[in-house]
């Protein structure tokens, strides 16, 4: 027969119940929490690299090179609803490199060569101008150094390409390295809206 549980037992057990009870308590506090506060974006209209009007300027790298993962969170997103399809896109090209014997630029911008140019419908071979393309942004090679966001604003393109972060990468860390190092403070917390992080 088994004999029946001290005080002391008892009180353990219910010191313990307690114990779990109050993290399962505080976990659910801070994740409530977390999730009240938003998560981090990054405001276009604060960005340098996609701000209208700011042009002349250095494209500004902190995205790519200020984020705790080695390969940024953040992602180039190029917006179909707005692009242009140009034959000679300044975000694809860098428009300032050599002609090659198609008449194009003969270097890509992309330094990780993350951009992919596609013709859409039929090509006319007489008149390559008059082609239009598709320009697929290839998320496993970006790194979110902004060139082609910053090359694709106005007057040279149409503001499609932006920078986003994408929330299944995310750390969602308390201090944010990019936000600390951000010099316009475009990169903040805000409550989740449907088109950020997933588009």
């Amino acid at each position: 027969m088994k004999d029946k549980p001290t005080r002391r037992e008892v009180l353990g057990h219910a010191v313990r119940g307690a114990t779990l009870v109050g993290l399962g308590g505080l976990g659910f506090y801070l994740i409530r929490k977390a999730n009240g506060e938003g998560v981090w974006q990054i405001d276009c209209e604060k960005c340098v690299n996609s701000r209208l009007g700011a042009v002349g300027v250095e494209v500004c790298d902190y995205c790519a090179t200020s984020c705790v993962l080695g390969l940024s969170a953040v992602r180039a997103v190029n917006d179909y609803s707005i692009c242009g399809r140009c034959y000679i896109c300044p975000a694809y090209f860098d428009i300032k490199s050599a002609v090659n014997e198609e008449g194009l630029p003969s270097q890509k911008l992309c330094p990780r060569d993350a951009i992919d140019r596609k013709p859409i419908g039929w090509v006319d071979p007489d008149d390559p101008a008059n082609n239009y393309y598709e320009y697929a942004i290839d998320e496993n090679l970006c790194n979110g150094c902004g060139k082609c966001v910053m090359a694709c604003k106005e007057p040279a393109g149409l503001n499609s390409i932006r920078l986003v972060v994408r929330y299944d990468l995310c750390l969602d860390c308390n201090r944010c390295t990019i936000a600390i190092a951000c010099p316009d403070e475009a990169y903040e917390r805000k409550p989740l809206s449907e088109d950020e992080g997933v588009g």
